[in-house]
């Protein structure tokens, strides 16, 4: 099976109040989370994509 993303939409909503405002974090947290696949530590992902 191939690798794969699994974003909590109740954890998403917790932190947003507004749809632009749900749209970036899942924007942020895919770019993370592909950044964190291909190898890259926490320090070395741009803070735009924490």
């Amino acid at each position: 099976m191939p690798d794969r993303i699994l974003l909590f939409q109740s954890h998403i909503e917790a932190v947003c109040e507004t749809d632009d405002q749900i749209a970036e974090e899942i924007q942020k947290t895919v770019v993370h989370e592909v950044a964190h696949f291909f190898g890259l530590e926490e320090d070395e992902i741009p803070e735009w994509a924490r």
